[in-house]
Formats: structure tokens, C-alpha cells, sequence
């Protein structure tokens, strides 16, 4: 917020307020993918990879850079990629929360995609169901 007050973005005062709960759901979304990759991913070093080869391209398959209208303008194939990514709508969602207005589908895929990933790192973190318990104990040789 403090930089785009340096390059004079001014939001209505309104959009303080409510881009604050997108901002919120947003990190619980994307929070719980990473908790989600970091279930499957048995050492550190391979974790940074992994993020590097599915954040990136989730980020640079967005509207995070260009509005979703004007990639609609000029590829429909990658609008399409846009629509079905779940970073878009993170990126809609507190595109239209800073002034103040509701975007209601992009609010629904959110809500969906965290309570999906949040439901999925929760059972691969179950030792008796999910990914670690499906792990090699140290020294057991498989």
C-alpha cells in the first residue's frame, strides 16, 4: 500500500478497509498450497524448486500484470489459462477489494481453492492417512 501511494495510486478510503479480509484470504489460500507441496517434498532444497516451477508460472498465467480484459484482447488462449487459474482470482479479488467493490466469483474460487488445499494438507499431514505416514522411517531402506 505504501508504494503504491509512491506512484499515486489513491484507492477511495473505503478500499483500505475492505481489501484487508482479501488480503487475508488470499495468504490463507496460498498458505495452504505451500503447506500442501511441503507435505510431499522430503527436503528443503527441493521445496524451493518446486515452488519455483508452480508459483512462477501461476503468477505469470494471471492477471497480476495485465487486466484480464486486456488479455482477452489479445490472446483468447491465455484468457482462457487466466480463467482457470486460481491466482487470477486471488489477484481480482484484491484488485476490486482496494475500491471498494465485491467480485463475487472470484471471492467463491478463492474460498473454494483454500478450504480445498487447506482440506488436502491436512490429510496428507495425517500420519496415519496421508503423506507421512506413507514415508520411509530413516535407515529402513526404501
Amino acid at each position: 500500500m505504501l508504494i503504491a501511494y509512491f506512484w499515486e495510486i489513491e484507492p477511495p478510503l473505503i478500499g483500505y478497509f475492505t481489501v484487508l479480509p482479501a488480503l487475508v484470504l488470499s495468504g490463507l489460500m496460498l498458505g495452504a498450497l505451500a503447506l500442501l507441496m511441503s507435505s510431499a517434498i522430503k527436503q528443503l532444497e527441493n521445496f524451493a524448486g518446486v515452488m519455483n516451477f508452480v508459483i512462477f508460472p501461476m503468477f505469470f498465467a494471471s492477471s497480476a500484470l495485465y487486466p484480464l480484459w486486456r488479455i482477452k484482447e489479445s490472446s483468447p488462449l491465455l484468457y482462457e489459462i487466466c480463467r482457470v487459474n486460481p491466482f487470477t482470482h486471488v489477484v481480482e479479488l484484491i484488485r476490486f477489494a482496494l475500491y471498494g467493490q465485491f467480485e463475487h466469483a472470484s471471492l467463491a474460487i478463492v474460498i473454494g481453492f483454500a478450504a480445498l488445499f487447506l482440506a488436502m494438507a491436512i490429510y496428507a499431514y495425517n500420519p496415519s492417512k496421508g503423506l507421512l505416514g506413507r514415508r520411509a522411517e530413516p535407515g529402513q531402506g526404501r
